[in-house]
């Protein structure tokens, strides 16, 4: 049979007169997985009162590895119960050099020692030790203000808060009379998202109440869930809990929401975020603006397929991936021939320019202009334009009565004719 140590187990808020050592079901630690079902309940329990002692609750589990220069003390004495999810340690008795310590904080898990048989189940409980280093994974510390999640049967229906809470007190005292000094503060405390750890045995510490008591058994209230979390929200002037301790309380009051498969009102907005941004979209933009933009995907999803005639998005990305390598073809072939016609342009310009010259049409002075206009207008040019003979250019333009090449030029380009023009030029 083995003997096995865990490094930390969190339960409840305050210095508590009660805390859940064991769930029921098989336990996940960093030791290994271990067993606690109603048979290990029955054996546990069997040895207790075999033992017939009190439990202790130590230090670092000092009992087995004790000091040479000094006494062992304890932090507390327990008993044994089992209630329906597990094992719990019941009538605990702090001494006051603990009370302090995890009031403080500088404790915050315990841990157990057991045996176990050779199937892992767990057969007794030996002590349990205050340690600050979990080998369970997820626990519960045993002084917290988030009170730790427990779910159960959820129930639909009008949400009184004030009347449930009363049954959770009459279900939580030792004799149904829900009065203070009645009250086990660790099973009270499971009704609740939010415990002022500082106040712990005070009713206004708790906050945040979301279940009620059915036929003896605390259960989830839907409604009062979904109040819990309009508090959260700032409903009814907000919560007033420590910034440090929201994300604990948020997380508690979603688990719940999860129960019936929903999400808690601060994840749907983050959800939103998300959305938003996926959309490229304003992280402040409404819904309307995300439902304008899904309209307008959706329009062009239709679209597409409307083109492609293809309804599955992997066959649409094919055809689109078709078309564009085929325009990028014709693209490529476009550039080509206008490349071609450049070149073809260019031997034409060039043995318009050199006939011309040939002829005496085009003089040296407008052989720079031949070579940048359009080619059109070059075309016109040189289709009206007289043989050229410079001497009696000369000579003409010295006189007034010809025109010379620049003017001869500008003159094609406007459509007029050379003896109109000598005649608006000379007065006549």
């Amino acid at each position: 049979m083995e003997i096995v140590r865990l490094e930390a187990l969190e339960v409840g808020p305050g210095p508590p007169k009660a805390f859940r050592i064991f769930p029921f079901g098989e336990i996940e630690t960093t030791k290994g997985r271990f067993l606690f079902d109603e048979e290990a309940a029955r054996r546990v329990i069997e040895a207790w009162k075999d033992y017939g002692n009190r439990l202790p609750i130590d230090y670092e589990h000092q009992t087995f590895d004790p000091v040479t220069n000094g006494p062992v003390p304890a932090a507390g004495w327990f008993d044994l119960e089992v209630r329906p999810d597990g094992l719990w340690a019941v009538n605990v008795e702090w001494t006051p050099r603990a009370e302090e310590l995890l009031k403080n904080r500088e404790y915050r898990y315990f841990s157990p020692t057991f045996r176990t048989d050779d199937a892992g189940r767990i057969v007794e409980l030996i002590n349990v030790a205050l340690v600050n280093l979990p080998a369970t994974k997820h626990m519960e510390p045993l002084v917290a203000k988030a009170v730790p999640f427990a779910g159960g049967e959820v129930v639909d229906g009008a949400w009184d808060a004030a009347a449930a809470v009363a049954r959770v007190r009459r279900w939580a005292s030792r004799d149904g009379s829900g009065e203070k000094d009645t009250i086990d503060w660790a099973r009270y405390a499971r009704a609740f998202a939010y415990v002022d750890g500082e106040n712990p045995e005070n009713f206004g510490a708790y906050k945040l109440p979301h279940h009620d008591v059915q036929g003896g058994r605390l259960v989830v209230h839907r409604q009062g869930v979904m109040a819990a979390a309009a508090v959260l929200q700032g409903a009814r002037g907000g919560a007033s809990i420590p910034e440090a301790d929201l994300p604990a309380v948020r997380e508690h009051i979603a688990r719940h929401y999860h129960q019936w498969g929903a999400k808690a009102p601060w994840e749907r907005e983050e959800n939103m975020k998300v959305l938003l941004k996926a959309l490229g979209l304003k992280e402040d933009a409404g819904e309307a603006e995300a439902l304008e933009a899904l309209t307008r995907i959706k329009g062009a999803l239709t679209e597409v397929q409307a083109l492609t005639g293809k309804e599955d998005a992997a066959e649409m990305l094919g055809v689109i991936r078709a078309w564009k390598e085929g325009a990028a073809r014709a693209e490529a072939a476009e550039a080509e021939v206008q490349k071609l016609k450049a070149e073809l342009e260019a031997k034409e310009r060039e043995a318009l320019i050199e006939a011309a010259k040939k002829e005496g049409k085009l003089p040296p002075a407008l052989e720079g202009w031949a070579k940048g206009v359009d080619l059109k207008t070059l075309k016109a040019y040189l289709e009206h334009a007289p043989k050229h003979v410079e001497t009696e250019g000369k000579k003409e333009a010295e006189k007034g009565t010809a025109l010379s090449d620049e003017e001869r030029a500008v003159l094609v380009q406007l459509g007029l004719e050379e003896v109109d023009y000598l005649k608006a030029k000379g007065g006549n």
